[in-house]
């Protein structure tokens, strides 16, 4: 085995066990054991779990990334851009290994504050900062007003697309945070859209 195919096998399998075990339960001679590798080879690529739990978590963000700020801006309007990154925001949230993987990182931070810190980077300020852009042009093409301030706006839109669903979910009362995603989306962009549009603007009369 190659040294990439060893590194992403052992980042694989330590996924696997985090979100069945927890972090603190998985140690190197379980992780060689199920990977199949040595635990010279773990040694090799990382200097210890927590180094691995944040080359997981980088992984993680970069298909999150991916999936739902890939083509953020491909959209002709405003609107029909917010609508596509909610539908996208909503169901990555709403999948069951994203439930897991917050739960874990959210169990993890307290002793690992760097994780913490990685994962609200990569995840939460990404997609601020997405959203932020989107906002901002509307206010550059005339679409919204200029008196407010994109990256707070952008987070009231965010938290209305979360609500309580991932609270929910993370809490073991549902397994489906989201059951009318589109519906859940309208309602966020549209409060959004109405509060902030300009005179003549997107959604206006």
């Amino acid at each position: 085995m190659n040294e990439n195919a060893s590194k992403s096998r052992i980042l694989s399998t330590a996924r696997a066990l985090f979100f069945v075990k927890g972090f603190e339960k998985v140690t190197t001679d379980l992780l060689a054991r199920e990977a199949s590798v040595s635990k010279a080879t773990i040694y090799r690529h990382f200097d210890n779990m927590s180094e691995i739990l944040q080359n997981v978590l980088e992984a993680e963000a970069e298909v999150f990334r991916a999936e739902v700020l890939g083509d953020i801006s491909d959209h002709p309007d405003l609107r029909t851009a917010l609508m596509s990154f909610g539908r996208k925001f909503l169901s990555f949230l709403g999948e069951q290994d994203s439930v897991e993987f917050t739960c874990l990182i959210h169990e993890v931070a307290r002793d690992y504050p760097q994780i913490g810190r990685t994962f609200y980077t990569a995840a939460f300020e990404a997609v601020c900062a997405a959203v932020c852009g989107l906002l901002v042009q509307g206010q550059e093409n005339g679409d919204l007003r200029d008196d407010f301030d994109p990256r707070d706006v952008a987070e009231d839109l965010i938290s209305l697309l979360k609500g309580f669903g991932m609270v929910r979910a993370q809490l073991g009362l549902t397994t489906r945070p989201y059951k009318d995603i589109d519906q859940h989306v309208t309602r966020a962009v549209d409060t959004i859209l109405v509060a902030y549009r300009a005179s003549g603007g997107v959604g206006s009369a």
